[in-house]
C-alpha cells in the first residue's frame, strides 16, 4: 500500500483495476491524495486499487473488524 499526495502523480507498481483516479470504496472521483493498493485477482496477477485516504481507512477498519472476529473459522 502506498500514499501519494497527487493522484496525477502517483506511480503504480501494477496495472488498474479500475481508473487510477477512481475509489474502489466509494465510486467517487479522486482529485488530490490517493491510497493505492496492490492485490491479486488471479494467479500471478496483480492489480491496484484506488482509495480516497479516509476511505482506506474505513475499508481497512471494517476488514479488520470482519476478519478478527472470524479469524478461527
Amino acid at each position: 500500500m502506498s500514499y501519494f499526495s497527487d493522484v496525477k502523480s502517483a506511480t503504480q507498481h501494477y496495472g488498474s483495476l479500475t481508473r487510477i483516479d477512481f475509489c474502489f470504496e466509494c465510486g467517487k472521483s479522486i482529485e488530490k491524495g490517493v491510497v493505492l493498493y496492490d492485490g491479486y485477482v488471479a494467479d500471478r496477477t496483480e492489480k491496484t486499487i484506488s482509495l480516497h485516504p479516509a476511505c482506506a481507512a474505513l475499508l481497512g477498519q471494517r476488514l479488520i473488524a470482519d476478519g478478527y472476529l472470524n479469524r478461527r473459522n
